[in-house]
């Protein structure tokens, strides 16, 4: 199966990075796409500068399933603090890499429109602003 894996890393202009108040609300946003999307992996990075290693979080969109319940969850964590920003990170079919950043106080239908265009294309989704010219593939003709 085709997928776009998307990098997600949360921020927030209301909390230091470490506190706990933040870590908590980071891991339900994780908990969150893991239920919902799964397909969520986590990894270490080191960061230069700070002890230990953050982690990055990475999602395999390969639906328009997926993809719409991502956007839900994003939407979601957004909306309950205006503070709050995700950056998504993810590779393009020309190989160069992509990213947008929204935040809780300009999250709106057209923020994620990158995104969506970005997997339709790759999975060949009409559904998500991709899609073959044959009509097959996902969401195309003949499938249910």
């Amino acid at each position: 199966m085709v997928s776009v894996e998307v990098s997600i890393t949360p921020g927030t202009s209301r909390y230091d990075e470490d506190e706990e108040a933040w870590q908590s609300q980071v891991s339900t946003l994780y908990a969150a796409l893991l239920d919902e999307v799964g397909g969520v992996t986590t990894g270490g990075a080191a960061v230069p500068g700070a002890k230990g290693a953050w982690d990055t979080v990475l999602i395999a969109l390969g639906s328009s399933g997926a993809l719409t319940a991502a956007v839900a969850c994003f939407r979601s964590w957004l909306a309950r603090d205006r503070t709050r920003t995700l950056t998504l990170t993810w590779t393009g079919d020309s190989g160069a890499e992509q990213r947008i950043t929204v935040s809780g106080d300009n999250i709106d239908r057209a923020s994620l429109q990158a995104l969506a265009r970005a997997v339709g294309e790759r999975i060949g989704d009409p559904a998500t602003g991709g899609g073959r010219s044959d009509g097959a593939g996902p969401g195309g003709a003949g499938a249910r």
